[in-house]
Formats: C-alpha cells, structure tokens, sequence
C-alpha cells in the first residue's frame, strides 16, 4: 500500500482505520455485555480480519522498511516501533485465536482455554494498549517538528578545525614535556577526537574520565577530507588532501598512544612529530585546499534529519551529504532520477548541480516523497 500511496498517506489511512477498529472492538465488547452474542461474534471477527489486512499491507512493510531495511533501533520511533510489533503479533494472534474458537472448531479441546472472557478482556485491553504506542509513532514520526541536527558541516568549520589541529597538538606537547599524565590523556583523547569526529571507530571516552571532549564539530578533520575529495577536484587538491589525511592519521596514531600510555617517556620523542604535522597539516594542507577546491556545500545525515534541511546553492557548486550516524540512509530524488544507494555510517554521496532549479529528495527508509519526516530540498539558483 505505501508503494501505491505513498508513506504518509498510507500511514493517515491506516491511522482512521485503526480508530474505527478500536471503536468496533469496544462495540463489541458492549454487546457482549448485553447478551447479544451473534452481534458480539460477528463485530469481533470483523474487526480482527480488517485489522489483519492492514497489518499485512500497512504496518509489516512499514516496519521492515524503517527498522530491518534502514537498520533501525535508536530513536523513539523505532523503540515504539519495535514495541508496537512485538505487542501487535501477540494481539492478533490472540484475536484471530479468538475468532477461530468462537465460530470453528479447528482448534483442538487441548488448546481451548477455560477462561474465555478473560482471554477476551486480555486482547480487547492490549490492542487499546497497541492503539496508543500507534498514535505515539504517528504523532512523533509526522506532527512533532523535527530537531534541528546537533551536527553540522561547513568549510569555515573545516578551517576551524584545522586551528584547532595546532592547538590542540600544543596542549598535548606541553603536558607530555610537563609529565602530566592525566593531562596528556586527556589531550589526546581531544586530539583523536577531532581527528576522526564522531563516526570515528576511536571516538570516545579514551581517558576514562566520564566524559567525551571534543573540541571540533563532530564531523572530524578526516571526514572534512574526504568530503573534499569526494567532490570532482583538481589533481592538485587531490594530492594535498592525501597529504593531510596521511599527516593526521599519524597524529591520531600518536595521540591514541598516549591516550592509553601508563608512562610519558616513551612518548617524548613523538610529541615533537605530532606538533610539526599538525603545523604542516594546517599551513600546507587545509589552507591551501580551502583557498583552491570549487564551491562545496556539505550537509549531514544526522538525528533522522538532513541537515541543513534546505540549501540555496550557485550552479556549480556541489553537495556532498555525509551520514554520521549508525543507521543506513539514502539521498533519493523524488522525481527517481537520482539515488545513493545505501549510505553507511561515514559515507559519502556527492552531486553536481550544473543548471538552475529545485531538487526534493528523501531518505528512502526514513522519509517519502513531497517533504514526509526525513526530506530535504536544494535550491539551485
């Protein structure tokens, strides 16, 4: 049904349906009360055989394209997700349990239960239970204003960073030269930090402290790279990007040991290295690169969001969209004509635009066509 409708709408169809289910349920149960019995058994198995239609064509797709195909377990919609399908299965083969003992006799004695009103009020109370956890990922998937992204991108931060490369190479000098572990750990945990941003395989506590220091963006020096040349870019820009990258993978490398060190003599050799790259990183690498790449605007794939959700961008600039969180993501035009395949935690996916016009796209597991939740727009002017 999504296929045919789009998510949205099939998910507004399924949201009336669903009230008018719970109605006819509690109806139900009404006319159980007062003794109307066939009109009881005929309401139930109405309602039970729509809802099993729904569930197969609505909800089961819906949930294996959020959660299994977008590799989905964090955030509030997907835990109401994983909540609501487990729950449901259990109450519609509750209900369809229900039906098949009421008006068949397939069931056999052995697995009749004695107390069938209370197996009725069971199921009757869990769906009302499933009804909300339903309107809770309606509420929080399609009505709740999405956050801005706590991470974003941008060349000016690139250069930031790159400052903050010496600085923060500086402080670990000094403290190793002071013989202040504690101090160098946390250094070099800054220094990893910012060097691999938080899609890093080394991102963390490394100094064990209780806390996370990063005095980058979250995006990391890496990362900033290998955006760069993800993009079409002058050989020249390739070579220093490959110069930089080699350079802060060997301050990273340094860093990551005297994060773990127990002793700061053995590192006193390095430290003067880790300040002389940081220095030509910065001086030869990054600024020459920002002086002379072609106009880049990147946008982060963060939080269930594109971000910055809209751009306005000069014909021939070029988009690269990073994905900086776990789950999988895609860049996918709506009009089909353009689509990313299947971004993992740290790719990258980059476009062109070479004429004036609008480009409305969607992650393709966690958004739709027309803006729906997870949706962004370029402007090309």
């Amino acid at each position: 049904m999504q296929a045919i409708l789009g998510t949205r709408l099939a998910a507004d169809i399924n949201l009336v349906t669903q009230i008018v289910l719970l109605v006819g349920l509690w109806m139900g149960f009404y006319l159980a009360r007062i003794g109307q019995i066939p009109k009881h058994a005929n309401m139930q198995t109405t309602m039970v055989v729509g809802n099993l239609f729904f569930v197969l064509f609505v909800m089961i797709p819906s949930f294996y394209q959020y959660v299994i195909l977008g590799g989905t377990t964090g955030g509030i919609v997907a835990q109401l997700m994983l909540a609501h399908g487990f729950l449901g299965l259990l109450a519609q083969l509750s209900g369809v349990y229900l039906v098949l003992r009421m008006r068949t006799k397939v069931i056999p004695p052995r697995f009749r239960v004695r107390n069938f009103k209370l197996v009725m009020r069971a199921t009757l109370g869990l769906w009302t239970i499933i009804f909300v956890l339903g309107i809770g990922i309606y509420n929080y998937r399609y009505l709740v204003p999405k956050p801005v992204a706590a991470v974003s991108a941008s060349l000016v931060q690139f250069r930031q960073g790159g400052n903050d490369l010496v600085g923060e190479a500086g402080e670990l000098e000094a403290a190793v030269r002071a013989g202040d572990l504690q101090a160098a750990k946390r250094a070099g945990e800054r220094l990893v930090n910012l060097i691999e941003g938080k899609s890093g395989d080394h991102f963390g506590d490394l100094d064990k402290d209780g806390s996370v220091e990063d005095p980058g963006d979250g995006i990391g020096i890496l990362r900033y790279v290998q955006a760069v040349t993800s993009a079409p870019a002058a050989a020249s820009i390739t070579a220093l990007a490959g110069n930089v990258e080699a350079w802060v993978t060997r301050i990273r490398d340094s860093a990551l040991a005297v994060a773990s060190a127990a002793d700061l003599k053995p590192m006193e050799q390095v430290i003067g290295e880790v300040v002389s790259l940081a220095d030509r990183a910065q001086r030869e690498g990054i600024g020459p690169i920002l002086a002379s790449a072609p106009p880049l605007v990147i946008v982060v794939l963060d939080e269930f969001a594109f971000a910055p959700q809209k751009i306005t961008i000069q014909k021939g600039t070029t988009v690269v969209w990073l994905n900086q969180e776990l789950e999988v993501h895609t860049v996918t035009a709506d009009d089909g004509k353009v689509d990313s395949g299947d971004l993992d935690r740290g790719a990258f996916f980059s476009i062109r635009f070479r004429e004036a016009g609008t480009f409305p796209y969607y992650c393709i597991y966690h958004g739709d066509q027309g803006g729906v939740d997870m949706a962004g727009i370029v402007l090309v002017e």
